[in-house]
């Protein structure tokens, strides 16, 4: 499995919360996504893109509103799964 660099999983995270939003998403990596209308049912299809993507499973207790809250959160999140150093 190749690692992937943060600036390439911020990328991700990005496009992937585009898809889920239907929209560009044009956010700061510290933007309450909540704020933003990511609601109970986009951070499930949130959840799953990512985990497609990057072939993994989010572990039951990482499943926490506050871990997917901002971008730099996600990044946080993935990046300890991939050994990432941000």
């Amino acid at each position: 499995m190749t690692v992937p660099q943060v600036s390439t999983l911020e990328q991700v995270i990005t496009k992937k919360l585009s898809e889920v939003f239907n929209r560009a998403a044009d956010l700061d990596f510290e933007t309450d996504l909540r704020n933003e209308g990511l609601d109970s049912i986009k951070t499930i299809e949130f959840i799953v893109n990512l985990e497609v993507e990057f072939d993994i499973q989010i572990d039951d207790q990482d499943l926490l509103v506050e871990n997917f809250s901002t971008i730099n959160k996600v990044t946080k999140l993935l990046s300890e799964k991939y050994g990432v150093q941000p």
